[in-house]
C-alpha cells in the first residue's frame, strides 16, 4: 500500500465507530446510569467494525485490479492460491487493525467517563461486545474480500462496502428495521450488540444470517474470479 492509501484505511477504521457513535447522541446521556452500563453503551459502536474490516480486506484485492497487476499475480501463483491468500491476508490485517482500534477506543471511553465522573467498568456485557465485534471483523473481512473479487473494481467496491452501509443500511434501520436487520452489515453488527435498540437480530439468527451472507458471497466470488482468471 502507498502512504495515502494506508492513511485512508486507518481513517475508515477509526471513523466508522465514530460515525455510529455520533449518529445516536443518546449514548452520551449517562445520567443515573450504572458505570458498567455506561461503559458498555460507549463500546457498542465497535460492533460496526465489520464495515471497516470489509473495506480493508477488499483493498487487498481491488488494488491489484486498480494497478492492473492481478493478471501477473494469477499467472505466477494461480487462482486458488491467490484467492485464498488474499482472503487470509485481508482477515489478518483487518483483525490487527481492529484490535488497535479497540484499544484506542477503549482508552478514549475511559478518559471520557472519568471526566464525566464515572468509573469505567468492563462488565461481561463489555467483553461480549469485544468478542462479537471481533467475530464481525472476521466475517466482514471475508465479505469485503469476496466483494472485491466480484466487482474487480476499486470504486465500485468502495461504494458497496462503505456507502451502502452508511447511507442505505442506517436509513433503513430507522425507517424499516424489519428489513434492515437482515442486511449483511447490520446482521453481523448484531453479533456484537444482539437486539440493539429492539431493531437488530438476536445473537443466534444474527450469526446464521451473517454466515449465510459470508459463504454466499464467497461462493459467488470464487465462481466470478475463476471465470475471469480462465
Amino acid at each position: 500500500m502507498s502512504g495515502p492509501s494506508v492513511l485512508a484505511v486507518y481513517l475508515v477504521a477509526v471513523l466508522m465507530p465514530l460515525f455510529v457513535l455520533f449518529s445516536d447522541g443518546s449514548r452520551f446521556d449517562l445520567g443515573g446510569v450504572a458505570a458498567g452500563v455506561a461503559t458498555a453503551r460507549l463500546l457498542e459502536p465497535l460492533a460496526w467494525s465489520v464495515i471497516s474490516a470489509a473495506f480493508v480486506s477488499a483493498y487487498a484485492v481491488t488494488r491489484e485490479y486498480y494497478y492492473a497487476s492481478m493478471d501477473r499475480t494469477l499467472t505466477a501463483v494461480g487462482f486458488p492460491r491467490t484467492f485464498g491468500g488474499k482472503l487470509v491476508a485481508g482477515v489478518a490485517v483487518a483483525v490487527a487493525l481492529s484490535l488497535g482500534v479497540f484499544a484506542l477506543w477503549t482508552a478514549g471511553v475511559f478518559v471520557f467517563l472519568v471526566q464525566d465522573g464515572v468509573a469505567p467498568t468492563l462488565t461481561q456485557e463489555a467483553w461480549r461486545i469485544y468478542a462479537g465485534a471481533l467475530v464481525g471483523t472476521i466475517l466482514g473481512a471475508l465479505i469485503g474480500g469476496a466483494i472485491g473479487w466480484i466487482t474487480q473494481n476499486y470504486y465500485a467496491t468502495a461504494i458497496i462496502v462503505l456507502v451502502f452501509p452508511m447511507a442505505l443500511e442506517f436509513a433503513l434501520l430507522r425507517t424499516a428495521p424489519e428489513v434492515a436487520k437482515f442486511s449483511p452489515g447490520l446482521a453481523i453488527a448484531a453479533i456484537g450488540v444482539p437486539g440493539y435498540q429492539g431493531r437488530l437480530l438476536e445473537l443466534a439468527p444474527a450469526v446464521a444470517v451473517g454466515l449465510a451472507w459470508t459463504f454466499g458471497l464467497l461462493a459467488i466470488a470464487w465462481v466470478r474470479g475463476r471465470r475471469s482468471a480462465a
